[in-house]
């Protein structure tokens, strides 16, 4: 069993990278592997980088960073034997067999992308800050845009977000972004499946009528719902609080809850909460980010929270709770610390 796990790192004051910077592991129970990758950051390095850019040049009016956003990947999609991994202000086209970039995909629209999904050769990001999904062909070609508004409609191709250079906007606050803080994203036949943090749902879009609707969870706890991925007829979740949520169409009965006939109700998914404290694990981890399922495995990456420890770790456990694998990833062993603020998993994946 090996794992690929996506990381990000940001930095205390102006800090300027000199070269490539580690995002990407591979690791197993006996080795890990680190890659580096260039990250540039102001419009003049999309010039001067070794990258191959496909897409879109900066913009004339983009200007430079007042301080740099975080560096690293963040979300991931597999297809076709190669990873498509998501940055600040594009999505990495990397080769599975030696985890080398064939090409950085960029344009206007992208900007702090969290999960990504690629499905038949279409990439879906989010422009998170201004709730978008935005698909682009594998040439850097932006296809169309849907934002989502608060009343749950949707605008096609809203041609006001292409007056700026997003990949030069940087967030420098803390918490959500944007009115729902899409995170995970999927596609499912003429559906789009969007995690939002803020509702703690889904947000489904459909693409050939622009119409949106909601899928809600029966959560029996507060949950921040951050990374997911459908396995086993089944969704599972992160909350970034220490959590894995399952949830399902099918109705889960808890023996503590007792119900004439649940058709009388409004139900919609229902779902399983996994602690982490009462797993094997038994403490209640600073972060939860990232998630893959394989047969009766779960992994995730764990801890890295901002002022934290400099590091952070794999996570595979079963669902009765019992661990399979624990490992540290310490930034000591991987790159330099100085000015380091924090590093952390951001996403997650079993591979053959």
């Amino acid at each position: 069993m090996s794992l690929i796990c996506t990381f990000v790192h940001g930095y205390e004051g102006v800090f300027h990278p000199n070269g490539e910077l580690p995002a990407l592991l591979k690791s197993s129970k006996d080795s890990t592997t680190f890659y580096s990758y260039e990250f540039p950051r102001n419009p003049n390095e999309f010039s001067t980088t070794n990258l191959k850019l496909i897409g879109e040049k900066p913009l004339k009016s983009a200007k430079n960073f007042d301080a740099l956003p975080r560096f690293g990947f963040t979300g991931h999609s597999i297809e076709d034997n190669f990873i498509y991994c998501g940055s600040w202000n594009g999505v990495y086209k990397i080769n599975l067999l030696d985890f080398k970039c064939e090409g950085l995909i960029s344009h206007r629209l992208m900007n702090d992308l969290h999960g990504i999904c690629i499905s038949d050769g279409i990439i879906y990001t989010i422009l998170t800050g201004k709730d978008t999904v935005v698909m682009t062909d594998l040439s850097g070609e932006i296809l169309n845009t849907f934002t989502i508004n608060n009343d749950i409609s949707s605008i096609k191709d809203d041609h006001e977000l292409k007056d700026y250079d997003w990949r030069f906007i940087s967030k420098q606050f803390r918490g959500a972004t944007g009115n729902f803080h899409f995170n995970h994203i999927q596609v499912k036949g003429d559906e789009i499946w969007l995690t939002s943090r803020n509702l703690g749902c889904f947000v489904v879009l459909n693409v050939s009528s622009g119409r949106v609707h909601l899928r809600t969870i029966n959560q029996k706890t507060v949950v921040l719902l951050h990374d997911g991925v459908f396995k086993n007829n089944a969704y599972y979740f992160t909350s970034i609080d220490g959590k894995i949520l399952i949830c399902s169409d099918m109705e889960a009965h808890n023996p503590r809850e007792v119900f004439d006939d649940v058709a009388l109700f409004n139900r919609d998914f229902s779902s399983k909460i996994i602690r982490l404290e009462e797993t094997e694990l038994k403490r209640q981890p600073n972060w939860c980010r990232g998630i893959d399922v394989k047969n009766d495995l779960i992994a995730t990456t764990i801890d890295g929270l901002y002022g934290s420890d400099l590091s952070f770790k794999l996570l595979v456990i079963n669902h009765e709770g019992e661990i399979d694998l624990v490992k540290e990833i310490r930034w000591e062993k991987i790159g330099d610390a100085s000015n380091l603020r924090y590093v952390t998993g951001f996403d997650i994946s079993f591979i053959n």
